[in-house]
């Protein structure tokens, strides 16, 4: 299997910047209860739109998005590049690949969570180890998951490579890729 290099972007969503969002991207952050939220979420999709504009050599707010059966993003047109993103908390975390499907997830690791029992709703069942563990069990899940535009309560299928990688500390992110071994390069925007 050959290897796919993928930009990881990892973005502190409580810096301060200005918004690029549509109007639909308007009026769903609106939505959002609470102003943290919503700055958070209104931080996560400008710098999502920003890194993509620097692959695509355009201004953020020309990017147009499409969306599969479950909701996975995609530039539309296709332009041949992929990318996910993942938030949690105050980070948000950006995958971005050429010509092959990419999925990515960012999960904060709490203490109160049963994770065990809701991995174990979603079928997956080599449970043991440490909360951190299963945190990453979670995470390499719904990046396979996400990668390959599916619903999580589905095993994806066998073709996807998936790697823990580097998170913020508290944080557990893994990313997975369609048919290729992923090698993370990372950045920070």
């Amino acid at each position: 299997m050959s290897s796919c290099p993928v930009d990881i972007w990892t973005v502190d969503l409580e810096v301060a910047r200005r918004l690029a969002l549509s109007p639909d991207e308007q009026t769903r952050m609106a939505r959002f209860r609470f102003e943290r939220d919503r700055l958070h979420w209104g931080n996560a999709r400008s710098a999502l739109r920003a890194i993509l504009a620097g692959y695509l050599d355009c201004s953020p707010l020309e990017i147009s998005f499409s969306y599969g059966e479950h909701g996975k993003p995609a530039i539309a047109p296709n332009c041949g590049w992929d990318f996910n993103i993942s938030h949690s908390r105050g980070w948000a975390m950006v995958a971005v690949a050429q010509k092959v499907s990419v999925g990515i997830d960012l999960e904060t690791i709490r203490e109160t969570v049963e994770i065990a029992k809701l991995l174990d709703r979603i079928g997956e069942t080599e449970l043991t180890g440490t909360t951190r563990e299963l945190f990453h069990v979670w995470t390499r899940r719904e990046a396979r998951t996400k990668a390959a535009g599916g619903p999580l309560m589905e095993i994806p299928s066998a073709d996807l490579r998936v790697i823990d990688i580097v998170a913020p500390e508290g944080f557990a992110a893994s990313l997975a890729l369609i048919g290729a071994d992923p090698k993370p390069i990372y950045r920070t925007g």
